[in-house]
């Protein structure tokens, strides 16, 4: 049990009194309503308020520091390579790589991102898109064009549970260890989904393993 500095302070002042544990017990519980301090914690605090003239606790040392050196070594490292992972980094400097991970966090400060994957475009393709762009909005000036618009989407849906891990998240105080069984050809069903302005299309169900250009086409004429 935690006691506070008035706590130890009283139990000091009643054992340089009373010179009875006992006696500092009883009136301790009389005082805080609860429990007391064992024997050892009240003559470890009455000595070392004799002793040092008061009961202020000195900070611990705790776990030293990196060396400046080693902080320089790993943070040229990635600065050459910042792909490099931890456990690399570890065996090309001759670190732990517990440490490594620990001076990058820590005190380089660095995180770890997920490398983006964006459409290649060229120079033309900018023309193509900024030209859909000016002819869209000279259709929806003309009276009727937007009803005729027709937003579809379509998701596959594994028969097993299986989740996408990316879109997947459980907040919780502490790691639940969820553990989801993956079944390889696990038997799944595409789902496909549209709507417009006046009226929802579907759900339309492929039961075809793969959806090609063709099984969509023959979808959307019948």
């Amino acid at each position: 049990m935690a006691f506070s500095k008035r706590e130890h302070s009283f139990c000091g002042l009643e054992y340089a009194r009373t010179s009875s544990v006992v006696t500092v017990q009883r009136r301790f519980r009389a005082e805080f309503q609860k429990a007391a301090p064992v024997f050892n914690s009240i003559k470890k605090w009455y000595a070392k308020f004799r002793d040092e003239g008061c009961l202020c606790t000195v900070p611990r040392p705790g776990r030293p520091g990196p060396k400046e050196e080693t902080v320089n070594r790993i943070r040229e490292a990635y600065q050459r390579s910042p792909c490099k992972s931890t456990t690399r980094a570890s065996l090309e400097l001759g670190i732990a790589q517990s440490t490594v991970w620990r001076i990058l966090r820590k005190i380089i400060k660095c995180k770890s991102y997920r490398l983006q994957l964006h459409q290649d475009l060229s120079e033309n393709d900018k023309n193509v898109r900024l030209n859909f762009c000016i002819e869209m909005q000279e259709r929806f000036a003309v009276d009727g064009f937007s009803d005729s618009l027709i937003f579809s989407d379509e998701a596959t849906f594994q028969l097993s549970g299986k989740v996408n891990r990316d879109n997947v998240r459980i907040w919780q105080t502490e790691n639940p260890r969820v553990v989801i069984e993956n079944v390889r050809e696990s038997p799944k069903v595409s789902v496909f989904y549209a709507i417009s302005n006046e009226m929802a299309y579907g759900p339309l169900f492929f039961e075809e393993p793969t959806v090609n250009g063709m099984i969509f086409l023959h979808m959307l004429e019948n």
